[in-house]
């Protein structure tokens, strides 16, 4: 009985999926990242996912029960695994990149929880993010995006100011923080991509990115990468929010942002210069 229990244990740890992580911040590429890494067959990635909330909120339930005491580290690292598996079940590939902004403020947990797991995150200078934002909020005048309240909706400048408001979590300003605080307390499990050495150089990016995970390089297409999620951008009233172009390239572009909003959020990415506890071997950055 105990022999045939022990086969049914291995037999399941075989089934289990390899679990990644794509973190960072908002309108840094994240999208292009995950459609790229969908081209191979045995990769299973999307714009989000609602694990992380699921993760954070069975860890609230297992804290309040009356019986807390009697689920220990053991069981409470499986029940946590298990949401994992539960969510995607469905997922052909073993390998799966889950995506959320939140990962980078939970790194201590996935490194409990998946030893040898590594965070991907994407990063772009801040003025570049918040002209982003603008630019689409440009295309969908007939909306207010559910990104900020109607107040802060009215002028260029108090939509970015609101994106970067540390009281409100900003949808910006939030991640940001994260970011900061992951590559303080775990910087070996994380490779930062930056926005423009994707666009620019894509196949040397995914060359750095596959070795970082220990996976063998996949011939990547990168003049036909297509993505487009319209279900989820129209919730958030911002149509075209998540939409891939077919070719990966980079485009210069003035900025629509007033001077003012660009001097305020210039020179504030704190990753190009680490601060001593930080492991720069991690940093994985391809200069443009």
């Amino acid at each position: 009985m105990g022999r045939g229990c022990g086969q049914l244990g291995r037999s399941r740890d075989t089934l289990m999926k390899e679990f990644f992580f794509i973190s960072g911040l908002p309108r840094s590429g994240s999208t292009l990242l995950s459609a790229i890494l969908r081209q191979n067959p045995e990769f299973y990635a999307d714009i989000s996912s609602p694990a992380q909330g699921l993760v954070a909120s069975t860890i609230n339930v297992i804290t309040g029960s009356e019986s807390n005491h009697l689920i220990d580290e053991d069981r409470r690292k499986q029940i946590l695994k298990d949401v994992f598996e539960a969510y995607y079940k469905s997922v052909t590939p073993n390998t799966v990149f889950d995506t959320s902004r939140g990962w980078t403020a939970k790194t201590s947990l996935l490194k409990t929880l998946y030893p040898q797991t590594k965070i991907v995150c994407c990063v772009r200078d801040l003025p570049w993010i918040l002209d982003s934002f603008e630019r689409i909020s440009a295309k969908n005048g007939l909306w207010n995006a559910s990104l900020t309240d109607d107040e802060a909706s009215q002028t260029v400048t108090t939509r970015c100011d609101a994106l970067m408001d540390v009281k409100k979590e900003g949808q910006v300003v939030k991640p940001y923080y994260f970011l900061e605080e992951g590559l303080l307390l775990n910087p070996d499990m994380i490779m930062l991509v930056e926005y423009e050495s994707l666009c620019k150089q894509p196949e040397s990016v995914m060359r750095e990115l596959y070795d970082f995970i220990g996976k063998q390089y996949f011939d990547h297409d990168f003049k036909n990468v297509e993505y487009d999620n319209e279900v989820y951008d129209k919730a958030l009233n911002m149509k075209s929010l998540h939409t891939v172009r077919k070719q990966v390239s980079w485009q210069e572009r003035p900025s629509i942002l007033p001077k003012s909003v660009w001097e305020k959020y210039a020179g504030k990415e704190f990753w190009r210069t680490p601060a001593p506890s930080f492991a720069v071997k991690s940093i994985y950055k391809v200069k443009g």
